[in-house]
């Protein structure tokens, strides 16, 4: 029997690409990770006992992981938020200087 939940290693992995993807200035599609993570959870909890803590730890280390994740996620949102807004303010500008030059 497994000493772990099935998919745990896919799970970590994919959330460390996903890191580094948006370290690497890229969007990332998380969709489905939260029910991935939910059944890894409720997988745990059916290994026998003798394999909970190990699974445990692991679990333990993924959350760290997935709360990184986040903060890269919110430190890339507000940095597309900025960005977005910087150039709406471009273009009220330019559409400004056109209408007056027409003038």
């Amino acid at each position: 029997m497994t000493t772990e939940p099935a998919n745990l290693a896919l799970v970590s992995d994919t959330v460390s690409t996903a890191r580094a993807a948006i370290a690497s200035g890229h969007l990332v599609d998380m969709g489905g990770l939260d029910l991935a993570v939910a059944e890894l959870c409720t997988a745990a909890v059916h290994l026998p006992p003798h394999h909970q803590g190990r699974a445990a730890r692991k679990l333990a280390r993924l959350a760290q992981d997935l709360s990184a994740l986040a903060d890269a996620l919110s430190t890339q949102r507000e940095t597309l938020e900025q960005a977005a807004e910087a150039e709406a303010r471009q273009r009220a500008a330019g559409a400004y200087g056109a209408d007056t030059a027409q003038s």
